[in-house]
């Protein structure tokens, strides 16, 4: 009966502690910057640039981390125009969204990435180059 007891407080505790994480993370997530952007992919880039982003492709995935965006995450559809677009998403968890997106254009790495990867793309708006970003005006935790 004791183990039984002893267990159950085990449990308990865990539960607790569990909790009280989730609370925290969820105090930090409201203070997270979501962004949304969508591009137009070229027709005869569209298999390249998927080959860019595959998932075992690490391509700049690490430079995304050190500069503080995660749950990074593109969509491709193919719309009624025929035309293939790309809706990007990620989550900004840092304090300095602008500092931290210059030190990440002046990487080496990722000028070379999106000197292969900007080509492909085309704007949304006529005489737009590379991602639009959205208005975000729904979300829910």
């Amino acid at each position: 009966m004791k183990r039984y007891f002893i267990a159950c407080f085990a449990l308990l505790f865990t539960m607790a502690c569990s909790s009280n994480k989730v609370n925290i993370d969820e105090k930090h997530h409201e203070n997270v910057k979501r962004v949304g952007m969508v591009v137009k992919i070229k027709t005869e880039m569209l298999e390249e640039y998927k080959k860019l982003h595959a998932d075992n492709n690490p391509g700049v995935r690490h430079l995304l981390k050190k500069y503080n965006l995660r749950n990074f995450s593109i969509f491709m559809v193919q719309l009624a125009d025929g035309g293939w677009y790309e809706f990007g998403y990620y989550e900004y968890w840092g304090n300095d969204l602008d500092g931290d997106m210059a030190k990440l254009d002046a990487e080496p790495e990722n000028i070379k990435w999106l000197e292969i990867c900007d080509p492909m793309q085309e704007g949304v708006i006529p005489g737009q180059k590379g991602w639009k970003i959205m208005d975000r005006i729904y979300y829910n935790y």
